[in-house]
């Protein structure tokens, strides 16, 4: 019997193959699907279904035969919704078992998002490499900076095996510069726990960096230049505002605790100003500019101070005219050292005078019981003779004779005869004491003041800075 298949057989015949081809492989827009589902579209895209997250470990979305979902559902979010850190933002998300992953990095994803990242888990969550490579950041498509698998850091440079942290400037840029705006909070900080270690090494001229081996704070070196400069602004002779700036200023604790200041064993200032008021003298006030300022000793041991290269008592303007010039002044003695047969040390004092005075010495001979003595043009420039200042001139005979006399003193120089008319030519040695005479520049102005100084007051010791410290804590 012959049989005939009619459109409808067709139809069902047709419905049959393609349920059974749809078993294996489904091709929508494709008759030759390249997966379990192929979509095939130039300008469709593929809708995932829409789903209000409540967080990330909430499932929310149904399995639609019971029971939860199953890892693997994929889920546009369409809220933004949850506490970190299990927040939600829209986007899609996949649910792994245990809590819905976003295919973006935050919040999260299982990678880091350009826009910032939250939900991460400290230990757990990083930026980094988990084998024995190198973390490279790159801008412009150049490498500037790397984290060494070992752990340093090079900024424009490939790191150092001695440096925790490399830094290669490039061109006039400085390698660090640090800035900060706090009384407490510091710009650099540097601390060496190692009781025989330095916190900050500087070397400049291209030299090594050197440092004492018991360890420093702080510790420059450099060829040609300076180990380390230190400079101050606002020193205006001037301005009272100004004093008690330095340039540089060194403690000797002798306890290590800052809060008490009377226990400084030894103390200095570098190239600073002050001013101190003279309570004697109606409250007067005495201007002092300094290149060093140095203090041996406890307060309540006794304390030696002085300062060297002092320009005291100066005038209230901006070049500090008049004052006097002291190399030293202090309250300890003047002396020198010498070597005995043992090549040991020992102290031999100068003899000091309350003013300022200069001294001469020679010898000479009388002619026919006379003898004119002319001190060096030099010596007579920078001395000061007058009625209330008169030259002093001591005579030591040679030889035998009547006696003599002094005369005709001034500062060009003195005459000495013989007394009683006498008409020797013994030799003697003489010796004379003068005022100095002001020192004044070009102009006639005086910038030392030396002639009428008599006992003067000086200048006290200065007044410990202020001090404060900070620690870190150690780890």
């Amino acid at each position: 019997m012959k049989r005939i298949f009619t459109k409808k057989n067709t139809l069902v015949l047709f419905a049959f193959l393609s349920f059974y081809y749809s078993y294996s492989q489904v091709g929508i827009g494709t008759t030759a699907p390249r997966g379990a589902v192929d979509i095939a579209s130039t300008t469709q895209g593929l809708v995932f279904p829409n789903v209000a997250l409540v967080n990330t470990i909430t499932e929310t979305a149904v399995n639609p035969q019971g029971g939860s979902i199953p890892t693997g559902t994929v889920v546009y979010n369409t809220a933004t919704s949850g506490t970190s850190p299990n927040n939600v933002a829209p986007g899609l998300y996949y649910w792994n078992g245990s809590r819905w992953i976003a295919f973006a990095g935050s919040p999260g994803g299982l990678d880091w998002s350009l826009t910032g990242n939250s939900g991460t888990t400290a230990g757990t969550n990083f930026l980094g490499t988990t084998d024995a490579q190198d973390l490279r950041f790159f801008t412009n498509n150049s490498e500037r900076a790397r984290i060494l698998s070992t752990g340093t850091i090079g900024v424009n440079s490939t790191g150092s095996a001695v440096s925790q942290v490399y830094v290669q400037a490039a061109g006039t840029n400085d390698a660090v510069a640090g800035r900060n705006d706090d009384t407490l909070a510091n710009a650099f900080w540097g601390l060496n726990l190692n009781t025989g270690g330095t916190a900050i090494i500087g070397a400049a001229n291209g030299i090594g960096g050197y440092y004492p081996t018991p360890g420093a704070g702080v510790a420059g070196s450099a060829v040609d230049g300076y180990g380390i400069s230190g400079m101050v602004g606002n020193g205006a002779p001037n301005n009272s505002a100004h004093n008690g700036h330095a340039a540089g200023y060194f403690t000797l604790d002798s306890d290590n605790n800052t809060a008490t200041t009377t226990n400084t064993s030894a103390f200095a200032k570098i190239a600073g100003k002050d001013e101190q008021l003279i309570p004697v003298l109606g409250g007067t006030s005495r201007r002092i500019l300094y290149g060093g300022y140095f203090i041996g000793g406890t307060s309540s041991g006794g304390q030696s101070y002085s300062y060297v290269g002092l320009k005291y008592n100066h005038n209230n303007d901006a070049n500090a005219t008049g004052g006097t010039n002291y190399k030293v002044v202090g309250n300890g003695s003047n002396s020198t050292l010498v070597l005995d047969k043992n090549r040991e040390p020992r102290v031999m004092f100068s003899p000091e005078a309350p003013e300022i005075l200069f001294q001469d010495f020679g010898t000479g001979k009388l002619n026919n019981g006379e003898a004119v003595i002319k001190l060096e043009k030099l010596l007579t420039d920078n001395i000061y003779v007058d009625e209330e200042h008169p030259l002093k001139v001591f005579i030591q005979l040679e030889g035998d004779c009547n006696g003599v006399f002094v005369t005709n003193k001034s500062a060009e120089g003195f005459t000495v005869k013989e007394l009683s008319n006498g008409n020797s030519n013994v030799s003697f040695s003489w010796q004379i004491v003068a005022s100095r005479a002001n020192s004044t520049d070009e102009n006639g102005n005086i910038t030392s003041q030396h002639i009428g100084l008599r006992f003067p007051y000086g200048p006290k010791p200065l007044k410990r800075t202020p001090e404060s410290s900070k620690e870190t804590k150690r780890r």
